[in-house]
């Protein structure tokens, strides 16, 4: 690395504005995240659809966010998109690049960012292989330009590689391992370059063997996917597989593991070289994704995977400062906070009908969805807290039936709030079951609604929820009427209220 003198970096606490190049998958991802922390984000992409490519990652990644990492101050609507490179980095604190993987095109960008750029202002990489020896061959200013590889998706999971070239500066490098930290990721600061990094060389020997297993026919996709799930990958997040080991010695820890059973090392258990991709290999490798994902779309997966990941981040978090207790959760994203006399107005009226239906015909849409790993308890059963979980989702999908999707949050700035909810446990779910949940509206006023739940697996009745829940004005702080256009739409949801529904606890 260059130990010539730097400029002096940006004071952290001066930082108000980071800019993104490129909107995909990681660099939205990375938008997203600095959204949530806070910042002002200026979004350079060519591409004419980038802004509406955002906005559709935004919108499944802020409740995530709002979970676990948002800023008080945050503002999901403090961006812009550029296709002037100069105008993208004017006045920002940090740049973060993620453009695709082609070595030519980041050696070519990096250098034209470097160009435009204040001297002070540090340049980050979310390459996800290439060093940045190699990348930064045609800056001016290599001493400024560093890796900061994050892990997807950027705006949940905490982890980011940093490293420098041989020409960066160790003052950039560790200012930017300090910046990551301030702003909540896990930094990883490598002592030297290696190849693809250490989480994604780790990654990759996994990848290589489930490919050779699935190309000699040892091993499915989904008795791959699933011997990690319910296997190892549930000690993963708590020890790594090094502590893993040093567990598997006993009281000899990693030194018996390693004379007991370091003579399997040379035994035929894993092929490191990739398999040729072959056609038909990658024709079985994306059937068998296929038949794993089944029903569940893309979409789906990733809500799927947020929640595990929410649930998994609180626990670690609170095992760490707290011992072994466990932390319950209640992510349904609808919930949040509405004043005592809101609150009374709800209860003391739960039950009116609304005054403007007519002959509503049409039912809410059930919703379906899988029992992941992440969500069984100790008993080998659904956790309480992820019934919360389902039926939170099922009341997402209500509100986007009746027109209070993501779109109309953003522009009217006004949410359903849950602010009285009943749940009946009467069953053990297990493992891989598949849940429906039929939402019923038991009737509606102007600023509420009261739904009705019921989960099934197959025709077995496992749990019931009862809400009530108010239409909020997210700034004034309280309930508001629906605007005639919603209330049309709860007005053609047929009313039914089930036996069970006004039940008092026990």
């Amino acid at each position: 690395m260059n130990d010539s003198t730097a400029p002096a970096f940006p004071d952290f606490a001066s930082i108000d504005t980071v800019t993104c190049v490129g909107a995909g998958t990681i660099g939205g991802g990375w938008a997203a995240y600095f959204l949530a922390q806070g910042f002002r984000v200026k979004i350079w992409d060519p591409a004419p659809e980038a802004a509406q490519k955002f906005t559709r990652l935004l919108d499944a990644a802020w409740p995530a966010l709002a979970e676990l990492d948002m800023a008080p101050d945050a503002d999901r609507d403090a961006w812009s998109v550029h296709t002037d490179l100069a105008e993208a980095v004017a006045g920002t604190g940090f740049v973060q690049e993620s453009a695709p993987e082609d070595l030519s095109l980041k050696r070519g960008l990096l250098s034209r960012i470097d160009a435009v750029c204040a001297p002070e202002i540090v340049i980050g990489s979310s390459t996800s292989g290439y060093s940045m020896t190699e990348m930064a061959t045609e800056a001016t200013h290599p001493e400024r330009l560093v890796v900061g590889h994050p892990f997807n998706p950027p705006y949940l999971i905490p982890l980011v590689e940093v490293v420098g070239g041989e020409q960066s500066s160790p003052a950039a490098v560790d200012w930017a391992g300090d910046f990551y930290t301030r702003i909540g990721k896990s930094v990883i600061r490598m002592d030297r370059e290696v190849p693809g990094f250490i989480a994604n060389r780790l990654q990759e020997a996994q990848w290589r063997e489930a490919l050779h297993m699935v190309e000699q026919g040892e091993a499915t996709v989904e008795q791959i996917d699933r011997s990690i799930t319910d296997g190892p990958g549930l000690r993963w997040p708590f020890q790594g597989p090094m502590l893993t080991f040093h567990l598997a010695g006993g009281e000899g820890g990693m030194a018996h593991m390693l004379d007991h059973f370091g003579p399997s090392l040379k035994s035929p258990w894993t092929r490191l070289t990739a398999p040729e991709l072959s056609q038909t290999l990658r024709d079985d490798v994306v059937a068998g994704c296929e038949v794993e994902a089944g029903p569940r779309t893309i979409a789906d997966l990733v809500a799927h995977r947020d929640a595990g990941i929410i649930a998994l981040r609180r626990l670690t978090a609170q095992l760490s400062t707290a011992g072994s207790e466990t932390v319950g959760t209640d992510p349904t994203s609808g919930t949040g906070s509405a004043t005592a006399a809101d609150t009374a107005e709800a209860n003391g009226s739960a039950t009116e009908s609304s005054a403007r239906s007519a002959e509503p015909s049409p039912c809410l849409a059930r919703y379906t969805t899988e029992v992941a790993p992440e969500w069984i308890d100790y008993n080998g059963h659904m956790s309480e807290a992820f019934y919360v979980l389902v039926f939170g989702f099922a009341t997402d999908q209500v509100m986007d039936e009746l027109g209070l999707d993501a779109g109309y949050r953003n522009t009217a700035n006004a949410s359903l709030y849950t602010v009285e909810s009943h749940i009946r446990y009467l069953d053990e779910v297990a493992l891989g079951a598949q849940l429906t949940v039929t939402p019923q509206l038991v009737s509606a006023g102007e600023k509420k609604l009261h739904l009705a739940y019921e989960m099934h697996v197959d025709q077995r009745l496992v749990a019931t929820e009862e809400i009530v829940a108010l239409h909020v004005d997210q700034q004034a702080g309280g309930a508001v009427a629906f605007p005639d256009t919603i209330l049309d739409r709860i007005d053609e949801v047929k009313r039914s209220q089930p036996d069970w529904s006004g039940r008092h606890i026990g």
